[in-house]
């Protein structure tokens, strides 16, 4: 009788010590996970949004020559490099928000193109300590005009000067190349004009606007193409494309509506294949009529010196 009633009293210790022995374990490792969360590092400050649309674009501007732009979605985004500016603007509608490294100098920015779905002008403006300054516009965004001489790479007063004289000369020479040309959304873009020295490509373009809208030219693309040739069954062959910054020439022209109007640029000289070309590409202010031209290496190649 005493060793039952010994065991009764002594079976709900045992229990509750092989229950302790169970669970003490399975504790410690919980707690040896949790540990580090406390000392864990705390999330970066959210990204400056850049706001972005597919019809009108968005200006940055350094204290530094930006020397890199990466975007996270490049095929969503326009980004264009002018000296201390970049230039941004959405390919198509709707594009998903993407983070953007600028290297400008010896410093780095990094923020977040966000889509909006309205026209914008924004300038934002780095160029104080690297932190931004905006004029705040009446609906509470950040406004403002194109950093000045938007398309001065080279700060050379002397070249510059040199190149815009050969630019002046080339608006007075008759048209020569009217078979160089597109037809589309009641516009043609044709290739007037080519000219060569010894460091850039003078082109002059001519632009009819058959429609009754204005056309502003606010981005002026230029890309070289080589190995455009296709193979079998359509298929581009190790396609390269190598984009030319402009290096003078006026920014934002315009054709009025029912007139026929003229585009001068300098880009810098290149060499081209047989099988590889000029993309000029024309993208309008507050619209979505894109021209693209085509321009034959040989046209260029053979061109006259200026």
């Amino acid at each position: 009788m005493f060793t039952k009633t010994l065991l009764a009293l002594s079976l709900p210790l045992l229990l509750a010590s092989a229950t302790s022995a169970q669970t003490t374990p399975s504790r410690q490792p919980t707690a040896a996970m949790q540990r580090p969360a406390s000392s864990a590092v705390r999330a970066s400050p959210t990204l400056l949004d850049v706001a972005v649309s597919d019809s009108s674009t968005t200006y940055l501007v350094f204290s530094g020559p930006v020397s890199l732009v990466d975007v996270g979605m490049a095929n969503n985004y326009l980004v264009k490099i002018e000296n201390n500016a970049v230039f941004v603007r959405a390919r198509r509608k709707s594009p998903p928000p993407t983070p953007m490294l600028i290297r400008f100098g010896s410093k780095y920015w990094m923020g977040r193109l966000v889509y909006v779905d309205r026209p914008v002008l924004q300038l934002y403006d780095f160029q104080k300590d690297g932190a931004l300054g905006m004029t705040m516009g009446g609906n509470g965004s950040a406004s403002g005009s194109a950093p000045e001489n938007e398309l001065a790479l080279d700060k050379e007063l002397e070249k510059k000067n040199a190149v815009e004289g050969k630019l002046n000369k080339l608006r007075k020479t008759r048209e020569e190349h009217q078979a160089v040309a597109v037809v589309d959304n009641d516009l043609v873009l044709s290739l007037a004009n080519v000219r060569n020295d010894k460091d850039f490509t003078y082109l002059r373009f001519k632009v009819i606007n058959h429609s009754a809208i204005d056309y502003n030219v606010d981005f002026t693309d230029f890309q070289l193409v080589e190995n455009a040739q296709k193979k079998f069954l359509s298929k581009k062959k190790n396609e390269a494309r190598r984009p030319l910054a402009p290096s003078s020439g006026s920014a934002n022209q315009s054709v009025t509506g029912r007139t026929t109007g003229y585009l001068t640029y300098a880009i810098p000289l290149y060499a081209a294949t047989d099988r590889g070309y000029l993309e000029v590409t024309l993208r309008e202010l507050n619209g979505a009529r894109v021209l693209v031209l085509p321009v034959p290496s040989r046209v260029i190649n053979r061109a006259s010196t200026i």
